[in-house]
């Protein structure tokens, strides 16, 4: 991993170095101590930032949540001591039928006659008389569901009372909304990149971020162009998702073909993901190119016996999904999927398969998440929304 960033190129983080900063001028809590720095890029800033993001889902029902009878909020009351539970409460989903979607067009006067076309067309949508049907006063709950890119649904929390609700709905079914996030970092290994502007990137553009201890527990900062405090980290574990991350850019030549078309050219980001729960069972598959090519020319009698039963244990797969420029109105959802391996996992091989393993040894990175090399690289495609 390069000190200094290529300012031509997409990236996310620098290498660390001991840095002679006193981390107290940033947090009062900080203890005396080493303490590192390293670069961010602006991608690096997004991933890491603990504020709100916006982005926009596909609006394309919701779930009616009635309100309970007296009856039954009197059994659900004395329930406790009943044998007989109360009924759960009933829902009903309603997902409009009006599929056209208008794509991006290069003439914007052509795409303004077509949305508009699109919105006239929409009051002969089903949803719309079946949602003016229901009666706020006998309402629970309503919930917005949206259509998730790649397929899926998602719910929406809907604002206001249920007569603002209902008018949301039938205004905006079918259509693409603004969905807040509380962070970039959905949940644990998570992270969505729909809220990174579009052709916004500058890779010229770089932040600080320290790492240190406070009451002897690690804890991290950034810093912004003048130096002062930007944003301290709650998780500072989640900069090794940003190691692991431009680690694998750099051994891997598809990841690194579709991160810089997310950022510097037209694809648009979806999501990354780091998992190490995978669905590939190379016990049963064929070994991945780059066992074959070492058996062929290390071991041409063969020793798939031998690497087969370690394939499956300590993987961990970075997942970049993205859309590329659509054509002819369809997109796709690609995912380009770097499977990682913990260069533990091969002990047994050391002396069983000496020269295998010194060869993975040496292609293998350290990170601050461990030591892996690139077992697979994977690129799939899937129907956009």
């Amino acid at each position: 991993m390069p000190s200094r960033p290529a300012a031509s190129r997409a990236w996310v983080l620098s290498e660390s170095l001991p840095a002679t900063v006193d981390p107290g001028s940033v947090d009062p809590e900080a203890d005396r101590g080493p303490v590192r720095e390293c670069r961010i890029s602006e991608i690096g800033r997004y991933l890491l930032h603990p504020g709100p993001v916006e982005i926009r889902k596909r609006l394309v029902g919701c779930e009616v949540h009635r309100a309970q009878r007296g009856l039954v909020r009197w059994l659900r009351r004395v329930g406790s001591g009943l044998r007989r539970r109360a009924p759960k409460r009933p829902s009903d989903v309603l997902l409009t039928g009006f599929k056209l979607k208008v794509p991006a067009m290069n003439d914007p006067d052509l795409e303004a006659h077509l949305r508009r076309l699109a919105d006239e067309l929409r009051s002969f949508d089903p949803f719309i008389p079946k949602l003016a049907r229901i009666q706020a006063a006998g309402l629970a709950q309503l919930v917005g569901i949206c259509e998730e890119v790649g397929g899926g649904y998602s719910y929406l929390k809907l604002q206001g009372t249920f007569e603002e609700k209902i008018r949301y709905l039938s205004a905006n079914v079918g259509r693409e909304v603004r969905v807040t996030l509380h962070r970039a970092q959905v949940s644990e290994g998570l992270f969505d990149l729909r809220g990174f502007p579009p052709a916004a990137f500058n890779p010229a553009n770089a932040f600080r971020l320290l790492t240190y201890t406070r009451a002897g527990a690690p804890a991290a900062c950034v810093l912004n162009a003048k130096g002062n405090l930007d944003f301290r980290l709650a998780d500072p574990q989640v900069v090794s998702y940003l190691s692991l991350f431009e680690h694998t850019l750099a051994v891997n030549p598809d990841l690194r073909h579709a991160f810089e078309a997310c950022f510097l050219g037209s694809a648009r980001p979806v999501r990354l993901f780091f998992n190490r729960q995978l669905e590939v069972d190379y016990s049963k598959a064929n070994l991945p190119e780059i066992y074959r090519s070492l058996l062929r020319s290390t071991d041409p009698g063969g020793s798939r016996h031998l690497i087969k039963p370690v394939l499956n244990s300590m993987q961990t797969a970075v997942s970049l999904s993205y859309l590329p420029a659509a054509e002819g109105g369809e997109e796709k959802l690609f995912t380009q999927v770097s499977i990682l391996h913990d260069l533990r996992a091969l002990d047994s091989l050391r002396k069983s398969l000496p020269a295998v393993y010194a060869e993975l040894s040496r292609r293998a990175f350290s990170s601050d998440a461990g030591r892996f090399y690139l077992l697979d690289s994977i690129t799939g495609a899937t129907h956009g929304s």
